[in-house]
């Protein structure tokens, strides 16, 4: 029979590894409470209830392991702006005890029954004990989530919206068919899920805390990726290696990759996301663009730089290596509130018309970062295939600038900056001139 127990010198490498970055609680409260409170204020709702994962995450700071995002929702919160001092959330039994280890602003916690609950024996109020450490029981917190025990996850959300006067109220549901199965005739049902994008697209400082560390995770995992390379590795194996670099680190990714773009051989200009399973040599001299996705502690980093993989950048590519960061720093010098995206865009394209290049072909993008790589309210005008939205003080968003071509060619660069009254602050401590050469 095989002994599956490590070694001696297996245990001492386990015991003596941590990542770089380990996973540290959440502040008590991420979320920016007074916008969301003037927010319900403005668009005449009472209150809330929020079920996605991240909305929860965002108003609570509950994310436990048990969790998938395509089950019913074992968590919400609901907030009335009545009595904005009284948040209530309703939790799994099982994963009650998520909250002694991770502190939450709200204290009002009520759990309900789970599918471990036995059908074939009688239930008890104090069922939910099972789940309870002995040494939890004297917590006012706890004792307030005995006595408020539900048998289901309608029951627990019913009575909550009755509890906060919200049973006549108006009120936004980011889950409509949730919204339907309460069956409260004279609550006056509201889409909610623009509210909280509303919300989050302006950052509170931890949040920003939380992001900056997670960039600085991608920046030191692509820069290990590229130390990683050798002649003969292929591009499946370097989207391994930075799998690898980002669980030494500390990072986590729940995408399907890590690396997002595509780098196809050949010398079409196409632009793709699908990585798909193709396999090749990486080669020297060859261009490859990091896009990048991942988390830490839940918030997201995105993005990357080019690569002139063992080369550097000459003639022409070189003045799109330059043109590509002039343009970004301009645009961080101009991310300012009031900043309109098709401003940015403008000026952007201004840069590479100095360098003498062809501006119109740079994919010149944005999108919001936080909990999600959309953290923004999108209002899409009738005829309009994308907003033009105005800064705001505190959104974080990521700036996108691609030049298409070839695998010896393309030219790539994504900042991730916080908007500010002197303009955008990146999240990144690089410059974004090209990686070049093996990365040293």
């Amino acid at each position: 029979m095989m002994n599956h127990r490590p070694t001696s010198d297996q245990t001492a490498a386990s015991e003596s590894w941590r990542p770089e970055f380990p996973i540290e609680p959440l502040p008590k409260q991420l979320c920016n409470y007074d916008r969301l409170l003037s927010t319900l204020e403005e668009r005449g709702l009472d209150g809330i209830v929020m079920t996605s994962r991240y909305n929860v995450l965002y108003l609570s700071s509950f994310h436990p392991n048990a969790y998938h995002q395509d089950e019913p929702p074992h968590t919400a919160v609901i907030i009335s702006r009545h009595a904005p001092d009284h948040p209530i959330v309703i939790v799994v039994e099982e994963l009650l005890t998520f909250f002694l280890y991770q502190p939450s602003w709200v204290q009002d916690i009520r759990p309900f029954r789970s599918v471990s609950t036995p059908l074939d024996l009688p239930t008890s109020p104090r069922d939910v004990d099972n789940f309870l450490p002995a040494e939890s029981l004297g917590f006012d917190w706890i004792q307030n989530a005995r006595e408020k025990y539900s048998v289901n996850r309608l029951e627990a959300i019913r009575t909550a919206i009755a509890d906060l006067a919200l049973s006549r109220g108006r009120v936004a549901f980011d889950h409509l068919g949730l919204a339907k199965a309460l069956a409260m005739p004279h609550v006056d049902i509201v889409d909610g899920s623009g509210v909280l994008m509303f919300t989050r697209q302006v950052k509170t400082p931890p949040e920003i805390h939380l992001l900056r560390q997670a960039h600085e995770i991608n920046q030191r995992c692509i820069y290990r990726t590229v130390r990683a390379w050798d002649r003969g590795m292929t591009w499946q194996e370097l989207n391994f290696a930075y799998r690898k670099a980002t669980v030494e680190v500390g990072g986590h990714i729940d995408d399907p990759r890590g690396l997002v773009f595509a780098n196809p051989r050949g010398s079409d200009p196409v632009v793709t996301l699908n990585c798909g399973l193709d396999d090749f040599a990486i080669e020297p001299g060859m261009h490859i663009m990091f896009d990048c996705h991942g988390t830490w502690n839940m918030y997201c980093w995105d993005g990357g730089k080019t690569w002139t993989v063992d080369d550097e950048p000459t003639g022409r590519d070189a003045d799109i290596a330059r043109a590509t960061k002039s343009a970004l720093q301009e645009l961080e010098s101009a991310m300012r509130p009031g900043s309109r995206i098709s401003e940015l865009q403008a000026k952007a394209r201004q840069v590479y018309r100095g360098f003498g290049l062809n501006h119109d072909d740079v994919r010149i993008f944005f999108h919001g970062m936080g909990l999600s790589h959309s953290d923004l309210e999108q209002t899409v005008e009738e005829g309009k295939p994308y907003p033009d939205y105005s800064l705001e003080q505190g959104m974080v968003l990521a700036t996108h600038l691609l030049v298409p071509g070839g695998e010896r060619s393309r030219y790539w660069a994504e900042d991730v900056v916080v908007v500010q009254p002197g303009g955008g602050e990146s999240l990144y401590s690089w410059e974004f001139d090209p990686i070049t050469g093996r990365g040293d």
